[in-house]
């Protein structure tokens, strides 16, 4: 075997696959997306995060709330 095939063989093979491996990890932020960037000014509309949206938007008072809470998760 020519050094040019052994060298193709057991340097560029595993190189190839390296670069893939890098290229499927990395590949995503290369994208360099719209971000917010510290001392630069907030641009984007304010938003409300909620497990069930429902309660946001319902007119039940508060007191009549059977939430338990805590570590068990029994909301």
């Amino acid at each position: 075997m020519p050094v040019i095939e052994t060298v193709l063989i057991f340097a560029g093979i595993p190189l190839g696959i390296a670069l893939l491996l890098a290229l499927a990890v990395f590949g995503k932020s290369l994208k360099q997306p719209n971000r917010y960037r510290p001392g630069k000014s907030w641009d984007f509309a304010p938003q409300w995060f909620s497990a069930h949206p429902a309660v946001l938007t319902s007119s039940a008072p508060t007191g009549s709330a059977t939430a338990v809470g805590g570590a068990s998760g029994e909301w």
